[in-house]
This record gives C-alpha cells, structure tokens and sequence, in this order.
C-alpha cells in the first residue's frame, strides 16, 4: 500500500492535489508535514483548503482521513517522528513563493528541500521522491520553445529569487542526492481550475485580468504564454508520483506547443466570455520599462492608486508582465509520451474562471503575501527529535 508523504498541503496546488488524491478512494495512505502547533490545529487548515474544492461537510470528513504530522519541512533531517520512516513517496510542494526576501527564499527552497532529502535517505521503503519546481528556472533569456535538459543553467538570468532558488535546489538534488529515486516536475504558470474557475484560489488569474482591464500588454500580441489549470496539473503530479516506470526524471507539467495561450487568442475569449466589457481591439503593445508613466496612468484610471493595497497591486501588475513579456512554451512532450492527458487551453475555460470570480482587487488578495516584506519565521518544536 502506498504512503505518500505530502508537504504544501496547506497551499492552492498542494489542496488541489490531496482533494483529487483522497476522491480517489484506492487506499493510499496520506500522510501531511504541517506547520502547526497540534495535529487538530493542522487538520483545520487542510480542511479549510479542501473546502475551497468541494462543501464544507465533505471537507472536514476528507481531512479526517489525512495522518497529520505537525512540523517544518526545512528541519526534516532533525526530525525522527516515526511515522515519516514508513513513507514509500514523497510529493515535495512546500516553498516559499514570496518574490522578495531573498535570504529567506533560498533557506526554504533551497536548504529546506535538502533537509527533506536528507530525511528521505532514512525511508527504507521510498520509492519516488517527486520534487515540484518551476519551469521558470530557464531565465529570461531561453529559446521560445524551452526544453527540460537544457536547465537549470548556470548562465540563466533570473528576475526574482523564487526561480533562483528552484534552481539552486534542483541542481544540488542532482549533484548530492543521486542515491535518492528523485523525479522533478516543473510546472508552468498555473491559473484556475478547468472546472470550478477560480473557487480554489485566483492566484495570477487577477493578473490576466487586470491586463485585459488595462488594455495593455508587454509583448506582440502574437507571442505566447503558458498557462495551465490547476486541477490538471494535480492529475499530472499524481501521475508522476505513482507510474512505476517513468522515461525521464525531469518534466515539464505544462501547456506546451498544443494547449498555449497567445494574447490575441486570450483577448478574444475575453471578449467571447465578457461581452459587457465591450469589444478588444483596443489593446495596446507598451514598453515595460520606457512606458512604466502609461502603466500607471492607466492603472490609476481602472483601479486607483488610494492606499498601500493598490500601491503593492500595481508593483506586482509589473512584476508579472515582465515575466508575462517572454514569449515562453514549455514542451510538455515528454509527459504526454508517458500516456498523461493534455492539458485544456487557457481559452476555452476562461469563462468558468471570469463566472465566479469576485473584483480584481480582492483576487489579489490570494497574491499578496507574495509582494510584502516577509515577517519572522517561528521555529516550531519539532515531533520528536533525532
């Protein structure tokens, strides 16, 4: 039977995952490393993600079914909770996503991740660690069809310290943990659910939106982005953790050349799904950083620049487009070689996304640790110690 230990179930992928692990009924053990001062207390915040996936009563009721292990990823190797020696996967999802705070970025992505990995070495029974980085490791500067092997690289150039440190963490998986049955998966930008929009969370979703409020894109219409729901990257996670054999160790969980968005595509579904917001043939191509007064101007007219919650919304608007401006397809072949599913367009759920989806201004909210300063990290004791 397997017993799959999960980190991150407390986040918008990490909730995905476990709703769709636990629906499934087949027997598997779940076993979550929550920051939490009780076991109860860890349950609730499961329960709370879930909910955002399914009623409240059902839940609560899968979150009872979750072993809940109160305790910090990044000191896993001081951990000797019993529990954890019984494990068979692990699905590594925990990071810290905030795009400041350097220091601390990389001592949880990159440090924290080794800790696991240490910890891993103690599970006699593991059969696959899967380690969930970004397809963002590729850098700025990346061919527009981007290929797993080529990266990470050691002359990417990166824009914020969460890709910098995904990378330092796969490459130090590479060189050190070699004895470990590793598997990386990269997923690309995730947006909504294909199903349920943006009920589980509207993370970047808002982004998209403001864009097409703004009328204002960095980039050629034409150029590409690579966007996929969340509920079909959960399959493809679960997919990878479970498979027997895999072909590779390294895959793109992506939209690749066959499920990409282009802009002009995305103005259309906005105009298909949202015909109250009039026509879209008033987009208009800026420069990021020589048309940064345009930016504002126009943000200040659909949005307001009153108080810090509009002031930090703005930064970020920036923050994406920049990333938004690289005309990037991940390849997705390897894993649709391995017999996965592929993914939905962006297009053609758009709608379900835009029919439950509150003001832009509070969808933002679900992005907005991600553009703050940092606080402290409590240490919390640990379950039992090494």
């Amino acid at each position: 039977m397997a017993r799959i230990l999960l980190t991150g179930a407390t986040g918008f992928l990490g909730g995905a995952v476990l709703h769709q692990g636990l629906s499934r009924r087949d027997g598997t053990e779940w076993v979550c490393l929550v920051r939490c001062a009780s076991a109860e207390q860890g349950r609730q915040r499961i329960a709370a993600r879930l909910s955002r996936f399914t009623d409240p009563f059902t839940a609560q009721r899968l979150a009872r079914a979750v072993e809940v292990v109160p305790g910090d990823f990044t000191r896993a190797d001081l951990d000797a909770d019993p529990r954890l020696d019984s494990v068979t996967h692990v699905l590594h999802l925990a990071a810290d996503t905030s795009w400041w705070g350097e220091e601390r970025v990389s001592r949880t992505n990159h440090d924290g991740t080794l800790a696991l990995a240490r910890r891993a070495r103690t599970m006699p029974r593991l059969v696959r660690f899967l380690h969930v980085s970004t397809a963002m490791i590729c850098g700025t500067e990346a061919p527009p069809l981007v290929e797993e092997a080529a990266y990470p690289s050691p002359q990417a150039r990166h824009l914020v310290a969460y890709t910098v440190s995904k990378a330092a963490a796969e490459t130090s998986l590479a060189g050190s943990f070699a004895d470990l049955p590793i598997v990386v998966a990269r997923p690309s930008i995730v947006v909504g659910h294909s199903t349920l929009g943006s009920a589980p969370s509207s993370s970047i979703l808002w982004v998209i939106r403001a864009a097409d409020r703004l009328r204002l894109v960095p980039c050629d219409p034409a150029s590409a982005v690579d966007i996929v729901p969340v509920d079909w990257v959960a399959d493809s996670l679960l997919g990878l953790l479970r498979k027997p054999l895999l072909a590779h160790n390294l895959y793109h969980v992506s939209a690749g050349e066959g499920a990409r968005a282009r802009w002009d595509d995305l103005m259309r579904a906005f105009a298909a799904a949202d015909p109250e917001g009039g026509t879209r043939d008033d987009f208009t191509r800026f420069d990021l950083v020589a048309d940064r007064a345009l930016l504002r101007r126009r943000f200040s007219e659909a949005f307001g620049l009153d108080g810090a919650l509009k002031q930090a919304m703005l930064r970020a608007v920036r923050a994406y487009y920049a990333f938004c401006s690289l005309d990037l397809t991940f390849s997705n072949a390897r894993l649709l070689a391995e017999g996965f599913a592929p993914p939905p367009a962006f297009a053609d759920y758009l709608k379900v996304c835009l029919e439950n989806a509150p003001e832009i201004a509070e969808q933002f909210a679900d992005d907005l640790e991600m553009f703050v300063a940092p606080e402290p990290t409590p240490v919390l004791p640990l379950t039992a110690s090494a």
